[in-house]
């Protein structure tokens, strides 16, 4: 029985050691697979994850990090994402072990799904609780990643103000880490709402700035960067800004472009081929390019007399006016983000009335300990004058039994006043000294012209320091000699080695002498 007992713990500690080499192995693929990521190595990361075999991940921990490493390699792909169950995972899972950057980065990749679910004010919501919780870690890509998606989201809703804000944050990061395709990018984004906002001539010194690096375009950024260089050459050189926008069809049909396409036919008097163009854009996303290129269709069949179809493009304009204002009242990020500001603006606060009140604390105990000290020390210094003062009462007591005493003359008594006030004297010198050497010691002097006087007088000013100490010293014979006695002291009053040499007038090599004396006698 005892046999199989241990046969059986063998085996189970021998599949707990495997499993356990077995996670560490996947963590540290995943940890690979994590910088590969920031290192903007998306396709290695991929193919990296990609020979990780699910089957051997056994952790919760292994299988929440897989799953975010899974959901940002799809999301950096522009893969259709039609769940967030795996995204929600990670998070409850980094909730609970608090791991803030995953954590930070898990609520940015769901703001980032929901946002494209249509679920605006969530996504909003959760992309500035991921800034706030990726705000103390000063983790720089972290950051750069969440900027993002805010900055599109204000651009999206509107708000020029905010995105503009967001993205020069983006560009700081991007000059500190030294990363130009992450500054190429976002200089692309800055000049793209300085075009919307009409501020030509900071769209255009942003769009140079960019074009200095178009090496590091990607293909879909170039298609965007050509669409804006033709904005800004619409009014001044209307050939080349046609040209442009033809080359920026050719590489993306996108309905936006063939708007602003149309827009400027119809500035160069070219109606026929503008409403051609406007019918390509009709599909256009966007509800504020919709408006505009309706709002031109609609002025251009008015000028033609076609006043059915032109009333039917402003009952559409109406309608998309009515739903623009209806979603800019549901989902006012501007709001919500101001909301979200100010709350964590209330936090960190809080947590800052916590330390101030922690200090507080610490420094009232701290003043209770001083008073605490303080009153000792008096209460030890009372009950030595107070033994100075039972001395005097005997010797008090002795002069009146002599007075009272018929045996004793009246010469005796006036030598016994005699000596007890030669005492007193004696002893208030004495104390005087020693107060002086004490003084002198403990402003750094030293004992090189003491005598053995000296060092009496100082040893009973100590005494009102410390008469216990006092006593013990004095009743151990090996301390025979008044400088070790005063070294002795000089230890208990905690000074440190160079300081004792200093005041015994010796090195500190010397000290060992002293201390092996003491020994040597014990």
């Amino acid at each position: 029985m005892r046999l199989q007992t241990k046969v059986n713990s063998i085996l189970l500690l021998s599949i707990c050691t495997l499993l356990v080499n077995c996670s560490s192995e996947i963590n540290h693929k995943l940890e690979t697979v994590d910088k590969l990521l920031d290192q903007d190595s998306l396709q290695v990361a991929a193919s990296l994850l990609q020979n990780i075999n699910t089957s051997e991940i056994k952790t919760s921990k292994d299988s929440a990090y897989y799953l975010l490493l899974k959901t940002e390699i799809d999301w950096q792909k522009q893969k259709k994402i039609n769940s967030d169950s795996a995204i929600t995972y990670c998070i409850d899972y980094y909730t609970k072990t608090y791991d803030a950057r995953k954590l930070a980065l898990s609520l940015h990749y769901k703001s980032g799904i929901l946002y494209e679910f249509g679920r605006i004010k969530e996504a909003i919501i959760l992309e500035k609780k991921a800034e706030q919780i990726a705000k103390p870690l000063h983790d720089d890509i972290l950051n750069f990643k969440i900027y993002t998606n805010l900055g599109y989201y204000n651009d999206k809703n509107y708000n020029s103000n905010e995105a503009l804000q967001y993205n020069q944050k983006k560009l700081q990061i991007a000059n500190r880490i030294n990363n130009i395709t992450y500054k190429t990018y976002t200089l692309g984004e800055i000049a793209a709402i300085h075009i919307g906002e009409n501020n030509k001539d900071s769209a255009k010194y942003y769009i140079m700035e960019a074009y200095r690096n178009i090496n590091f375009f990607t293909h879909d950024d170039l298609v965007y960067l050509w669409a804006n260089m033709a904005l800004l050459l619409d009014d001044t050189y209307p050939n080349e800004a046609e040209q442009l926008y033809q080359k920026a069809l050719q590489n993306n049909k996108n309905p936006i472009i063939y708007g602003l396409l149309a827009n400027h036919y119809y500035k160069n008097h070219q109606g026929e081929k503008a409403m051609l163009y406007f019918e390509k854009a009709k599909s256009v996303t966007d509800l504020r390019f919709k408006i505009s290129f309706l709002e031109a269709q609609h002025q251009y069949l008015s000028e033609r007399n076609k006043e059915h179809e032109a009333h039917e493009v402003a009952k559409r304009i109406i309608a998309l006016k009515d739903s623009l204002e209806q979603k800019n009242k549901q989902d006012s990020i501007k709001e919500i983000q101001g909301m979200l500001d100010q709350e964590y603006m209330r936090h960190e606060a809080r947590k800052e009335e916590h330390l101030l009140l922690s200090f507080c604390v610490i420094l009232t105990l701290l003043i209770v300990i001083v008073i605490t000290v303080h009153f000792i020390r008096r209460q030890h210094y009372k009950q030595q004058i107070k033994l100075h003062k039972d001395e005097m009462l005997v010797n008090k007591k002795e002069i009146e039994q002599l007075q009272d005493s018929s045996e004793k003359s009246a010469k005796d008594i006036k030598l016994l006043h005699k000596e007890v006030e030669m005492l007193r004297n004696k002893q208030s010198q004495l104390l005087a000294k020693g107060k002086q050497r004490y003084e002198e010691i403990q402003q750094g002097g030293n004992t090189l012209l003491w005598r053995k006087p000296d060092f009496t007088a100082f040893m009973e000013y100590y005494r009102m320091q410390d008469a216990s100490f006092v006593e013990q010293l004095e009743n151990k014979v090996e301390i025979s000699s008044p400088r070790l006695m005063m070294f002795k002291t000089l230890v208990h009053m905690g000074y440190s080695k160079e300081r004792i040499a200093k005041a015994l007038c010796v090195s500190e090599d010397s000290l060992r002498t002293y201390k092996s004396r003491v020994k040597n006698n014990k």
